[in-house]
């Protein structure tokens, strides 16, 4: 990948946003780019890693296997987000595998450079907080539903949490959405026809409409039976 391209692509990033273009060509400088296939596995739990990445186009998953094989997806990560944020700053022992999901590539900054980076733009910390946030407060949502809640609960937390005006693009498959919200891709089926059924959501192939987040609500907490 050129240089050139490449500083375009990470500027438009909400990692990079405050990175003036000095710092945004230091970065480019001193980067690694480094591309997955389709299906390939990047990073393997409990594997030491150091360092910064963040993925640059494509599509990529954290996942757990148990014992008996069973995969429980936990993140999809899509262009322009960091990964891997716990191990870069705890023990550096990854919590769990990553994988792709289609031929992709990522950005990859050594520790001691990511520091460097840092000390110039302190803003760079505050966008990671930010993101860590987030996805602390989607996981703690995605726990409640797995532990305690049927199948429609834990598709109305999960639709709630990653709509934009209540509108959802399931950029990912049905297989996938399955292994994150923990049932067969045959359940999910039923879950999602029954739920349109009740006018809670409308599917229109990857699209999915909240016709009715008050309901959706009290679906996700449990307290709407259908």
């Amino acid at each position: 990948m050129e240089k050139q391209e490449l500083k375009k692509i990470i500027s438009k990033f909400t990692i990079f946003s405050n990175l003036d273009d000095l710092n945004l060509t230091w970065l480019v400088e001193n980067s690694v780019v480094t591309p997955i296939p389709k299906k390939s596995l990047y990073l393997r739990e409990a594997n030491l890693l150091q360092g910064m990445h963040i993925l640059l186009s494509g599509k990529v998953k954290l996942f757990k296997l148990a014992e008996e094989g069973k995969e429980q997806t936990i993140f999809v990560f899509g262009p322009g987000e960091p990964f891997c944020l716990c191990s870069t700053f705890s023990d550096g022992k990854m919590p769990a595998n990553l994988s792709a999901l289609e031929d992709s590539k990522v950005l990859f900054i050594n520790p001691s450079k990511f520091e460097d980076l840092i000390k110039e733009d302190p803003s760079i910390l505050l966008n990671m907080m930010s993101v860590m946030a987030k996805r602390l407060k989607e996981a703690m949502v995605m726990i409640d539903s797995l532990s305690l809640k049927q199948i429609p609960s834990r598709l109305a937390a999960y639709f709630l949490s990653h709509n934009e005006n209540g509108w959802l693009k399931l950029d990912i498959s049905y297989r996938e959405l399955s292994k994150i919200i923990g049932v067969t891709p045959e359940a999910l089926s039923r879950s999602l026809k029954k739920m349109s059924k009740h006018n809670l959501i409308e599917v229109d192939g990857t699209n999915v409409n909240l016709l009715d987040k008050t309901r959706l609500e009290a679906c996700r907490d449990g307290n709407y039976l259908f």
